[in-house]
């Protein structure tokens, strides 16, 4: 079975520069992807969103105009991300012909964008696109005030507590100076803390001597952000429920209500035991509450990885009226079944496994897959390595996922209209 991301060959640039290239032969693209191993996990208290800042400034201050670098990627047929943010890092990418020419264009254009931009320009600008960003994003007060409610509830002893998105708040945002913008990206934007990923028809050897050539292989001062340390202990949430009653802050009848609990689950904990309760629970949850109550057309769970922790949640956007005041003791009924059942984690396992290798892959989504593994791993995992470690999952691995999914160990919400 073809695995993609055993394919990959590695290369380090005498700068500290790391490159992970995929040869596909007779491919006419290459798709690029360049991280940078910091974000906004790594913004200094007070200053909550300079990351996600700094991606908006650093096409805007390159060396070609921000509209000229778009219509170079456009009129070769090809596409280009300028940046985009999350909690552990920040990440561009193109897409373009395999055309040596074509590529050393576009190397040198992100090689003077990510290590020698000057923040002069489009400072109070993109600030302002920044605030108007947060303010698509919660278009009323009561939506952030629920989720810092999560936040502190749940991560007030770690700095996840300090946000609600990436993009950071509008206090923090408007408090951020050039010289922070400057330092941040100085600090971060350096050789060492950046990994290149290459999927497509050049091979290793011609990317790194297109590389060598470029502003790429300029000297920058500079360290990788280090992993974190996963985080084996977990103290129980502030509070345990909040219920809000929505018809208090919108004036639109609400004849639904709504359910989310969340709990966070250290970061020891087996990814794949994690990935195949949730699958196990979203079997239960939805036998349970549509099937057999017929509570809401959707109810499911999620994991997601912060790399310190796990934040694990259950969620049901729209929940009939009479269910409101009863799902929380369903839910805990559910969670508990998942402990009991032999027989149904056996069949995700083995459905989970059977699905593994199905993949049809694109070159754009191997590329991202791998800066994925990259910034959770420093390293590309192998679909083989991955399907060995869900062969390994036990049903004691389950349960002990499910211990951190009790009642007093999670934060549940709770709308009523």
């Amino acid at each position: 079975m073809w695995d993609p991301y055993s394919e990959f060959q590695s290369a380090i640039l005498p700068n500290g520069l790391t490159v992970h290239a995929a040869y596909w032969p007779g491919r006419p693209w290459e798709s690029i992807g360049f991280l940078v191993h910091s974000g906004a996990e790594h913004d200094p208290i007070g200053l909550e969103g300079l990351a996600h800042f700094v991606e908006h400034l650093v096409s805007d201050n390159a060396n070609v105009p921000n509209k000229e670098i778009h219509a170079f990627f456009e009129d070769c047929g090809g596409r280009v991300n300028l940046g985009i943010t999350d909690y552990p890092d920040t990440r561009y990418n193109f897409f373009v012909p395999t055309g040596k020419a074509v590529l050393a264009r576009a190397f040198s254009v992100f090689g003077h964008m990510l290590f020698s931009a000057k923040f002069e320009k489009c400072i109070e600008r993109e600030r302002q696109v920044v605030l108007e960003e947060f303010n698509r994003r919660y278009t009323n007060n009561l939506k952030f005030d629920l989720d810092t409610r999560e936040r502190k509830a749940l991560y007030t002893d770690c700095w996840l507590g300090r946000f609600v998105r990436p993009l950071g708040n509008p206090e923090s945002v408007k408090r951020i100076t050039q010289a922070d913008l400057q330092s941040y990206y100085n600090t971060h934007y350096v050789p060492a803390n950046m990994s290149i990923v290459a999927v497509g028809g050049m091979q290793l050897s011609e990317l790194v001597e297109l590389l060598s050539e470029s502003p790429f292989a300029m000297s920058k001062n500079g360290a990788r952000t280090s992993l974190p340390i996963p985080v084996t202990n977990i103290s129980l949430p502030l509070e345990a429920c909040y219920v809000v009653e929505a018809s208090k802050y919108v004036s639109i009848p609400i004849n639904v209500g709504s359910y989310r609990s969340v709990a966070k689950v250290p970061g020891n904990i087996n990814g794949q035991a994690l990935y195949i309760l949730k699958k196990m629970l979203d079997e239960i949850l939805n036998e349970e509450v549509r099937e057999r109550r017929a509570w809401a057309y959707a109810i499911d769970s999620s994991r997601r990885s912060f790399r310190h922790f796990y934040e694990f949640s259950i969620n049901c956007s729209a929940l009939a009226l009479k269910a409101i005041d009863n799902l929380e003791k369903v839910v805990e009924t559910c969670i508990a079944t998942a402990g009991s059942s032999e027989g149904l984690f056996a069949q995700i396992k083995r459905q989970s496994l059977a699905n593994h290798f199905m993949i049809d892959p694109t070159g754009r989504g191997v590329c991202d897959g791998a800066l994925d593994d990259l910034t959770h791993a420093h390293r590309i995992i192998s679909l083989s390595e991955n399907a060995h470690d869900l062969e390994c999952v036990t049903m004691d691995d389950v349960r002990d996922a499910l211990q951190w999914l009790r009642p007093e160990q999670r934060w549940t919400l709770i709308t009523k209209p």
